[in-house]
């Protein structure tokens, strides 16, 4: 079966420091791969790459089946009504309301009518638990949490096929970072929704991922099941801060 996402032979420099060196991985179909990685080790960048946001100085990405490097304009935007992506830091519009946020990729991509529109923000905003008294707020006004949980209600709103999240529940508080991640875990198992998130570290009790990847000095150094993967973890074997 042809995997979900394939990384081959990637590479990447930026003001001559090299992020990614030969990188390779590939995500299955409905599977959930977690990449661990150190600060500044180009996790958020290797979603970018994922998603086609950037294009690397060599190598192959699929996406899909779609090269993303031949693919045309319109193969691309095809292919992001099917990407669900959190990125790093939320990254919610900072003058557009949290309900206009949300239904955003909506309005979008599948020019519904917007009683249809409504409904599926209500159903997204119910999931996640977001605030419904804080529907015309700008982000600035939101907690982090509440930023956190109104930027996965954006992500899932289009029922993608694929789902990049960039540390999607970092800095929240470890009950409401877990019950996220069960949330984000049984949607991924119900849809067969192919998920690939990155993090400075994973956990072992709250988290929802069938592989773990280790990145590090530009390469996947280590990779294998989260049984395979614990105890390699818990020896403090993950990725350091070195560039």
């Amino acid at each position: 079966m042809e995997p979900a996402i394939q990384v081959r032979s990637v590479s990447l420099r930026i003001d001559r420091r090299v992020i990614f060196d030969d990188l390779e991985f590939s995500l299955a179909k409905g599977e959930a791969l977690f990449i661990v990685g150190g600060s500044g080790s180009g996790k958020s960048l290797l979603l970018r790459i994922c998603a086609g946001l950037v294009v690397p100085e060599t190598g192959r990405v699929t996406l899909g089946g779609v090269d993303l490097q031949a693919a045309t304009k319109k193969e691309v935007q095809d292919l992001r009504a099917r990407i669900g992506f959190v990125f790093q830091d939320s990254a919610l519009i900072s003058n557009m309301a949290v309900y206009d946020n949300i239904a955003l990729p909506l309005r979008y991509h599948k020019k519904w009518p917007e009683k249809e529109v409504q409904a599926r923000v209500e159903e997204k905003m119910g999931l996640f638990g977001v605030d419904r008294t804080i529907d015309w707020s700008i982000p600035a006004m939101l907690s982090l949490e509440m930023r956190k949980r109104a930027a996965l209600a954006r992500a899932f709103i289009l029922d993608p096929e694929y789902l990049l999240l960039d540390q999607p529940t970092s800095g929240l508080e470890t009950d409401t970072a877990e019950s996220l991640n069960l949330i984000i875990r049984d949607y991924q198992q119900r849809t067969g929704t192919s998920l690939l998130e990155v993090g400075s570290e994973y956990s072992l009790s709250g988290g929802h991922a069938d592989r773990i990847g280790v990145l590090e000095d530009g390469r996947i150094t280590a990779e294998g099941t989260v049984e395979e993967m614990q105890s390699f973890l818990e020896k403090g074997n993950g990725p350091g801060n070195s560039q």
